[in-house]
């Protein structure tokens, strides 16, 4: 039996050292690779600019985990409700549509029409961003 459990043992400090291991609040653990974490804040943050959000084992494992994992995964990864916004040019109307993915997995959008104080500051933060394209 001690045989197993020192099996056991290693190939759970061997998956750890190669993944994203993150400590639930119940106890348990999930690991991840590096690859999939990244694929799906990626996705995730993706599927916002169309106002979707999606299923992902691994963002819900983030908001299953301990505050000190999630802190240190988001410090990593980045943050699990990330925003974007569409920005609209003066011929559109300028209106700017802010997306943020909110810690139960749902999506709010908020719409800032053209002209309005809060539109110019966001077309203004995107002018000035090394991000903008």
């Amino acid at each position: 039996m001690g045989n197993l459990k020192g099996r056991v043992k290693r190939a759970r400090q061997e998956a750890e050292a190669e993944g994203v291991v993150l400590v639930l609040r119940d106890g348990s653990r999930r690991v991840f690779t590096d690859m999939q974490v990244w694929s799906e804040m990626f996705l995730a943050k993706t599927d916002l600019y169309k106002g979707e959000s999606r299923s992902s084992e691994v963002l819900d494992a983030v908001r299953q985990a301990t505050p000190e994992c999630r802190a240190t995964f988001e410090a990593q990864y980045g943050t699990i409700t990330p925003e974007v916004q569409i920005v609209a040019g003066a011929y559109k109307g300028a209106w700017v549509e802010v997306y943020k993915l909110e810690e139960d997995g749902s999506v709010t959008k908020l719409r800032h029409e053209g002209g309005s104080e809060e539109a110019e500051r966001l077309q203004e933060e995107a002018r000035n961003s090394s991000l903008a394209f």
